[in-house]
């Protein structure tokens, strides 16, 4: 067994709990609160945005922006 599928595996579950702390977020700010919107990826640990929407769209399988404006 090599050790990159288990290292790959514990990967997305870090990134799973990332965006879960998003949606949390997401659900306490304001849609209009552009400034944090537009900053949920680096308070949520993400290294980039694209990294962000990357994950959040893997995970919630709609993108962050569409997410916003559901809710």
């Amino acid at each position: 067994m090599t050790i990159k599928p288990v290292i790959e595996k514990i990967k997305q579950k870090i990134d799973r709990s990332k965006v879960n702390y998003a949606v949390t977020l997401v659900k306490s700010l304001s849609s209009k609160d552009e400034i944090s919107l537009n900053k949920i990826w680096a308070l949520c640990g993400f290294k980039s945005k694209f990294e962000f929407e990357q994950s959040f769209k893997r995970v919630q399988g709609i993108s962050f922006k569409e997410y916003v404006n559901k809710h």
